[in-house]
């Protein structure tokens, strides 16, 4: 009788929201101001045990959503999740709901692989599940409104009226107490053979700042949040708000109550379909260093998903920035600690006058480039194992691909070539590393072979990005600054 009841106000609502109602009431003023986190708003408050959530009123049909968030709606309209329980019913699974709950709305109850029946329901009362199985006219049509993956699955129920609507939006990703804070994590964590889920591989990655690659917390969330640098020109790639911004035009001069690590909806926005897996760019990226020896070379275009990489892991220095590094010193000295971009192109580090460089390297004939080493993915069905790529660790199988049996990515020697290649040239430069930019202790002569160390250095492949250009960098350093020191120790120049 409960659900019979809610059917019919529901029903009401609708006929009213479609149809409207004659009388003298005029029109609908326009909308409150926006909430603080985004154009979104914030989550309203939840009753206990969550039984005073609103209903899910548009269920799987987000095209209902369109008067107020148009471009949101139609880019949903092309991804994905609009043809989510359309794909789950031509692969035969509509009635397993270890398959259903991330295919419909609402759905909240504890379930097994091949359950067809929920005996542990959840604490919302009106998802999915509360509806399943259809024993009534009623539920049957609640059952099939809730189904499919829409606007109110990630954003939280409608209610049965617009003033009702107080939507969740969250930028978080994040355990917290073990329990991860992402929304998509409900839906998103598909768990390897070792039990591994997608949001664990994330935790071991360098996008997670809390944790170092063992696993080892280094700082709370609340102390990131305090400490570290998000604000201004860096929390464009440091933080999750600052990426949206600077690439959703929703979201242009946006100023957030508070600041989330890089995670799931900073590189993916759910209402994308315009580029792959929903990314966010796959712009071209230019480097910044654009000295006349590159000015037309320096644009990383045509990797697909590889390209979003290249947003934040660029040089992000200047000319002028360099030369004046060059020059005068520099507490930052070399590139932003993120080259990763340049150095695959082969452009971007200083390059002494009057030697040749190598630019052009094989990996660069990769597909995806940075996302065909870094993001390896496997089947559940993969002899080695599933894997979901979001760890970001390079793989050994990307490598086995041209350099068949290998077990190292030291191939051929090439990385240890490298390794001594630095310290030859930090050697010969006569200072400790972490001093190249100390114009008090360096010369300029000194921070011109040191540019290439810092550069290959920040790089952190140990040339295995870009070999050629990484060796070229070295061997001309070392060329240069070994025979600018026996001319000093000759006398022809004066000793600094």
């Amino acid at each position: 009788m409960v659900k019979r009841l809610m059917v019919l106000v529901l029903a009401l609502c609708l006929a009213v929201a479609f149809f409207g109602c004659e009388g003298e009431q005029g029109p609908e003023g326009p909308a409150g101001p926006q909430g603080e986190a985004g154009p979104m708003g914030d989550q309203g408050p939840q009753g206990e045990d969550g039984k005073d959530v609103p209903e899910y009123t548009y269920g799987g049909n987000s095209e209902r959503c369109v008067g107020c968030h148009e471009s949101a709606v139609e880019g949903w309209m092309h991804t994905h999740h609009a043809e989510a329980y359309e794909d789950l019913v031509a692969e035969g699974n509509e009635t397993n709901l270890y398959c259903v709950k991330c295919h419909v709305t609402g759905f909240d109850a504890e379930v097994a692989y091949g359950d067809t029946e929920v005996t542990t329901p959840g604490p919302d009362m009106h998802g999915f599940d509360d509806y399943w199985p259809p024993e009534t006219a009623e539920d049957s049509m609640r059952v099939e409104m809730l189904a499919g993956v829409g606007c109110e699955s990630c954003h939280g129920p409608m209610g049965t009226t617009i003033y009702d609507h107080q939507p969740m939006v969250s930028y978080e990703t994040h355990y917290n107490d073990g329990h991860p804070t992402t929304v998509c994590a409900k839906c998103h964590s598909q768990a390897g053979d070792d039990g591994t889920t997608e949001m664990e591989e994330w935790e071991l990655s360098g996008h997670n700042a809390l944790k170092d690659r063992e696993g080892n917390e280094v700082m709370t969330i609340e102390e990131w949040r305090e400490e570290h640098f998000t604000e201004g020109s860096c929390g464009a790639c440091h933080s999750s708000e600052g990426f949206i911004a600077r690439w959703d035009p929703d979201y242009a001069g946006w100023e957030p109550h508070e600041r989330n690590l890089i995670g799931c909806v900073t590189c993916h926005d759910p209402h994308e379909a315009n580029n792959i897996h929903h990314l966010r760019s796959v712009d071209d990226m230019t480097v910044n260093y654009d000295a006349e020896v590159v000015a037309d070379e320096g644009t990383m275009t045509g990797y697909g998903s590889g390209q979003i990489c290249a947003q934040c892991h660029q040089g992000r220095r200047d000319t002028d920035n360099v030369v004046g590094q060059i020059e005068n010193g520099y507490a930052h000295f070399g590139p932003h600690h993120s080259n990763q971009g340049d150095m695959f192109l082969g452009i971007g580090s200083y390059e002494i006058e009057g030697y040749e460089y190598e630019r052009e390297a094989v990996h660069q004939n990769l597909e995806r480039g940075c996302v065909d080493c870094h993001m390896t993915m496997r089947g559940h069905g993969d002899p080695a194992g599933w894997k979901g790529g979001h760890d970001f660790y390079p793989a050994l199988e990307a490598c086995q691909g041209c350099h068949s049996g290998t077990d190292t990515f030291d191939v051929g020697g090439g990385q240890t070539e490298i390794e001594e290649l630095m310290e030859q040239l930090i050697t010969a430069i006569g200072v400790n590393a972490d001093d190249l930019g100390d114009g008090d202790i360096t010369t300029p002569e000194q921070r011109m072979a040191g540019y290439a160390y810092a550069f290959v250095h920040d790089d952190g492949s140990h040339g295995a990005h870009n070999p050629v250009y990484a060796r070229s960098l070295l061997e001309n350093a070392i060329d240069f600054i070994s025979t600018y020191n026996a001319a000093r120790d000759a006398g022809e120049i004066a000793n600094k």
